[in-house]
C-alpha cells in the first residue's frame, strides 16, 4: 500500500478497535502515526510510533502543533459500569471534546477528523427501515450516554469549523471484545452458543479488519462531512448468527429469553445484545472501491473462529 505522506493521530490506539486500526494504517509506510494512549499503557509497546500518555481532558495541545495532523481518528470514549458513573463519564466527554474540537478549529490547517462512533446511536428498527447515514439519532442502550460525545464534533461540523465524518460501525467482529465477552467464553464454559432473547432482531456485521480499512477509506475517499455506517452484505437476524457460529463450532444453541438476559447482564448491556439496527448506505461508491475481504457471515466467522481457536491452542493448560 502506498499513498501521499500523511500526519495522522490515533486517539484510542490501545483498545479493540484502535489496535486493530493501527496494524491496517502501519501497513503505509506513508502514514506518520502518532499515538495518544492511556496513562497505564506500557510505552514500550508503542515504542516504533511516536506514543503519548495521557487522557484527552489533560492533553497538552502544543503537541498538535508540533506534529500538525493530516487526519485524527478519534477512539477515545470515557467509560462507566453503571447507570451514574456512565452519565458522570458523558458530561465528562462532552466538556473534553468540545476542548479538543476547539483546539483542533484553531490549528492553521485544521485535520480531517474520522470519530469512530456507532450503529446504536441509530437505535432499534425495522427492516423495512434500515439505518442510512441521514437518519434521525435515536440512542440506546450505552449510546444514550455516550452520545453525548459526539455532540461538540457535530456542533463544529454545522458551524463548518472542522471537517468531522463519522464513522458508524454494526457489529464489528473479532477475536476480543463483545464476540469474546458474548459469545466465546460462553462457549468455552458450557459448550454451547447463547442465543439472546426470541433471535428475531437484526444484525449488521463486518469483520475487524473490514471495518478499519473502511474507516481509513472514508478518511482518504470520503467528501468533507461525510458520514458511513461500516457494515458487510445484507443485515441478517440473531438466530442466523447464532446458527452459523453454532455449525462452525458444532455445538449446540441455548436460548436466553430477554428477561434473563436482563437478569445476568443488566439493563443497559441487555439491550444492545437485544437491539435490533439493520444498515443501509448512500455511499455505494465507497463500498465498491473497497471490497471487503470478508463478505458473509460464514467468511467473518469462519476467521475468527480460526484466530480464537489457535489462540487456546496456544494459551491451553498444561495437563
Amino acid at each position: 500500500m502506498t499513498s501521499q505522506k500523511r500526519n495522522i493521530w490515533v486517539l484510542g490506539a490501545s483498545g479493540y478497535i484502535g489496535s486493530a486500526l493501527l496494524r491496517h494504517l502501519s501497513k503505509d509506510a506513508g502514514n506518520r502515526l502518532h499515538l495518544l494512549l492511556h496513562k497505564r499503557m506500557p510505552l514500550h509497546m508503542m515504542e516504533s510510533y511516536s506514543a503519548f500518555s495521557g487522557s484527552l481532558s489533560g492533553f497538552d495541545p502544543l503537541w498538535m502543533e508540533r506534529y500538525p495532523p493530516d487526519v485524527i481518528f478519534h477512539l477515545a470514549r470515557p467509560a462507566g459500569g453503571n447507570k451514574l458513573t456512565r452519565q458522570i463519564a458523558a458530561y465528562k466527554g462532552e466538556r473534553v471534546n468540545r476542548r479538543l474540537a476547539n483546539i483542533l478549529s484553531r490549528l492553521a490547517n485544521p485535520p480531517v477528523v474520522v470519530y469512530v462512533s456507532g450503529s446504536l446511536v441509530y437505535g432499534n428498527r425495522f427492516s423495512s427501515s434500515p439505518a442510512a447515514e441521514d437518519s434521525d439519532p435515536a440512542p440506546t442502550a450505552y449510546a444514550r450516554w455516550y452520545y453525548r460525545n459526539e455532540i461538540p464534533w457535530l456542533e463544529a461540523r454545522r458551524k463548518g469549523l472542522l471537517d468531522v465524518r463519522f464513522a458508524r460501525p454494526g457489529w464489528i467482529i473479532g477475536p476480543a471484545s463483545w464476540f469474546r465477552a458474548f459469545f466465546w467464553m460462553h462457549y468455552l464454559e458450557t459448550g454451547k452458543v447463547p442465543c439472546y432473547g426470541d433471535g428475531k432482531q437484526l444484525m449488521s456485521l463486518i469483520h475487524v479488519d473490514d471495518g478499519v480499512a473502511l474507516m481509513d477509506a472514508l478518511s482518504r475517499q470520503g467528501k468533507p462531512g461525510q458520514d458511513l455506517n461500516i457494515f458487510s452484505g445484507q443485515p441478517i437476524t440473531h438466530h442466523t448468527f447464532v446458527e452459523i457460529l453454532a455449525g462452525l463450532l458444532g455445538a449446540e444453541v441455548e436460548v436466553l429469553p430477554a428477561s434473563a438476559v436482563r437478569r445476568k447482564f443488566g439493563h443497559t448491556t441487555a439491550e444492545a445484545l437485544l437491539s435490533s439496527i439493520p444498515m443501509t448506505t448512500l455511499h455505494r461508491q465507497l463500498y465498491e472501491n473497497n471490497t471487503p475481504q470478508y463478505r458473509n457471515p460464514q467468511t467473518i466467522l469462519s476467521d475468527i473462529v480460526r484466530l480464537l481457536k489457535n489462540e487456546q491452542g496456544v494459551l491451553a493448560k498444561t495437563p
